[in-house]
């Protein structure tokens, strides 16, 4: 893809989102015959593929899959968490200062990212089928990834509220969950992390399904680590890949089902309200 146009596109975004529109219609119309005869292109050029989800949740095993796809995810520590995403959108003093009355700043780093991916795309990893990235806390920016990209597809990986109020991974919950009206205590509280847990996801879901339609998938850790085949093959069909390229069975052999899963069952919950129990049903989970 010519990265002169993508830039001239980026910048017209920053400057006026509906006039964006028109202008880039009319420039992709002139290149629309060479994305046309290029299979490739057109696949990458479609727009990213983003994953994120409360910080535990098994984000980095749904981005492992992606790689074996063939997805360019972008430069990664061992999480699998995109390293440029984190160091442009990992403060939360910053996109607390920002996210309401200077959005332009935050769109500003998207197109920054954007271009930083898709010159890294080019240049090195232009075999790849497509790409994106992975960091848990893309759930915050859904919004602005909405309005910024024409097109994209977010996948949201969820996993059973009450292993996440156990979990030793509050970070997420105590950079961001005053954004929910919800404050951490000096430690861990099992029962603040469920709220945290609810209302972050409750809320991706919502914007999920409104902004981003049939582009939006939900995946149960839990269900991926009992019948990983099954969703292992839901979420090429999301891709609109061709299942038939993939070994489904060695894929599924990334998937290690984690010695914490239903760490809460050794638990004493006695502590935990029906109306909190509620809440894990509200998503999709059993007591």
């Amino acid at each position: 893809m010519n990265l002169i146009i993508l830039r001239r596109l980026s910048y017209t975004r920053l400057l006026d989102f509906s006039y964006h529109i028109l202008l880039a219609t009319i420039i992709l119309e002139k290149e629309r015959k060479k994305i046309r005869e290029n299979k490739h292109l057109r696949e990458i050029f479609h727009g990213p593929v983003v994953i994120g989800g409360v910080g535990g949740s098994g984000t980095r095993v749904v981005a492992e899959i992606m790689k074996e796809l063939g997805y360019y995810i972008g430069p990664l520590n061992k999480a699998n968490d995109n390293l440029e995403f984190a160091k442009l959108f990992g403060s939360p003093e910053w996109f607390k200062k920002n996210h309401r009355n200077n959005k332009q700043v935050i769109f500003k780093r998207l197109i920054n990212f954007e271009e930083s991916m898709l010159t890294s795309l080019e240049t090195n990893h232009s075999n790849s089928i497509g790409w994106g990235w992975k960091n848990p806390v893309t759930h915050i920016y859904i919004e602005f990834l909405a309005k910024y990209f024409k097109k994209i597809k977010y996948v949201l990986v969820i996993r059973n509220g009450l292993e996440m109020a156990y979990s030793s991974n509050q970070n997420q919950f105590y950079k961001w969950g005053d954004l929910y009206n919800i404050k951490p205590g000096t430690k861990a509280d099992p029962k603040s992390s469920l709220q945290y847990w609810f209302a972050a996801n409750e809320k991706a879901i919502r914007l999920g399904q409104e902004l981003f339609n049939h582009n939006f998938l939900v995946i149960n850790f839990n269900d991926l680590c009992m019948n990983p085949e099954k969703e292992i093959r839901s979420l090429i069909s999301f891709l609109e890949l061709d299942q038939s390229k993939y070994n489904i069975d060695q894929l599924a052999k990334l998937i290690h089902p984690p010695h914490s899963l239903g760490r809460h069952k050794k638990r004493d919950l006695s502590s935990f309200t029906e109306g909190e129990f509620d809440l894990i049903r509200k998503l999709g989970f059993t007591i």
